[in-house]
């Protein structure tokens, strides 16, 4: 069985090609986030920025506008982030959805 079919999510995670920055105390980079979800995000880097599991970390996007979250994992360009969970953020993947998709 592949990985990905054997990961049970939480929540529907949606393709997404949105650019953005996130940062992290060992430095930031832009990037995309390549998917999306009511809970956490998958952000490509353009950059290395050394983030480990358990950083804190900032996403700055024009669609989805300031979000906060923690590393989850990292697997090369790519890193893994659980979303800080509240009612703004969840309004602002609303608004996502709403308004860009």
């Amino acid at each position: 069985m592949a990985y990905k079919d054997s990961v049970q999510r939480t929540a529907v995670r949606t393709q997404t090609k949105i650019t953005g920055t996130v940062t992290c105390k060992t430095g930031a980079s832009n990037g995309i986030v390549t998917d999306l979800s009511a809970e956490g995000i998958c952000f490509q880097l353009y950059f290395d920025i050394n983030a480990r599991t358990g950083q804190e970390v900032t996403i700055r996007s024009e669609e989805l506008g300031f979000l906060t979250g923690m590393v989850r994992w990292y697997r090369g360009d790519k890193i893994g982030i659980k979303l800080n969970l509240s009612s703004n953020t969840a309004a602002q993947i609303s608004s996502y959805y709403k308004f860009f998709k």
